[in-house]
């Protein structure tokens, strides 16, 4: 079969995304999705991909968060000429939300790392103590200036750090300038990504991969996907399937 109509796509998806629940949130999971995904032709595969990258449900996009680890890091079973395919049929469809997976542009806004800044009190520790510290300090401002300093290795310990609230871990994800990945460690991290606050201040960030953007709308609400639509800060192709995405959700929109 070649490709899947509205509804037919739309109950293959959440069929996908009832699948991949039963496993566990990880390498098992992306395992899965990259197996079910290898097992259809390309032109049926883009249809369920759009299917549930609209689907507003929250199994949906965990079984969204699945395919597109999949298909945005290397995978034995979906092979170069599989995915090429897979992006023809999205291109030639429209379908950003299917095509940014695999391929995306860069950041709209190119990082550099600012001269003279340096935080004195942290200037004197090694990588190692400064992880040690991310990872279990309780002492608010040290924790402040850690995530100030940005640096990945050190963010992704601090994301550990069962101290952090999700109103800190806002502020990380919209701080401006900042590393690209340290905007990807948060994606990365299961306790955070899929907190709505977190993932809109990710995706309306300028310095985030248009990639990792591309990945977490499908998590945001339609109203808050509407916002991103509008908001001139960020990338155009993620405003454009913020459009997209809202608009399948709020008819009214189209």
């Amino acid at each position: 079969m070649k490709g899947l109509a509205g509804p037919e796509a739309s109950g293959a998806a959440r069929a996908l995304a009832r699948r991949l629940a039963a496993y566990e949130e990880g390498a098992l999971r992306v395992h899965a999705a990259a197996r079910a995904l290898a097992a259809m032709d390309p032109e049926t595969a883009v249809d369920l991909l759009a299917a549930l990258a609209r689907s507003g449900g929250a199994g949906e996009r965990a079984g969204w968060a699945a395919v597109g680890q999949a298909l945005s890091r290397p995978e034995p079973l979906l092979s170069y000429a599989w995915r090429a395919e897979l992006y023809a049929a999205a291109v030639e469809r429209g379908l950003a939300e299917v095509s940014g997976l695999l391929v995306a542009p860069p950041p709209l806004r190119s990082y550099e790392a600012p001269r003279d800044r340096a935080d004195t009190r942290l200037a004197h520790l090694t990588l190692g103590h400064k992880k040690a510290l991310a990872r279990a300090n309780r002492d608010p401002d040290l924790l402040a200036r850690l995530a100030a300093e940005g640096e990945p290795v050190v963010v992704r310990e601090l994301l550990r750090n069962p101290q952090l609230t999700e109103e800190f871990v806002v502020r990380i994800a919209a701080r401006r300038p900042i590393r690209p990945g340290t905007l990807r460690c948060l994606l990365e991290t299961r306790r955070w990504r899929t907190r709505p606050a977190v993932a809109l201040a990710i995706a309306r960030n300028p310095y985030v991969e248009t990639g990792v953007a591309l990945e977490l709308l499908p998590f945001l609400a339609a109203a808050d996907l509407a916002d991103v639509a509008r908001d001139g800060t960020v990338h155009p192709l993620v405003r454009a399937l913020a459009r997209r995405l809202a608009a399948a959700r709020l008819p009214r929109m189209a």
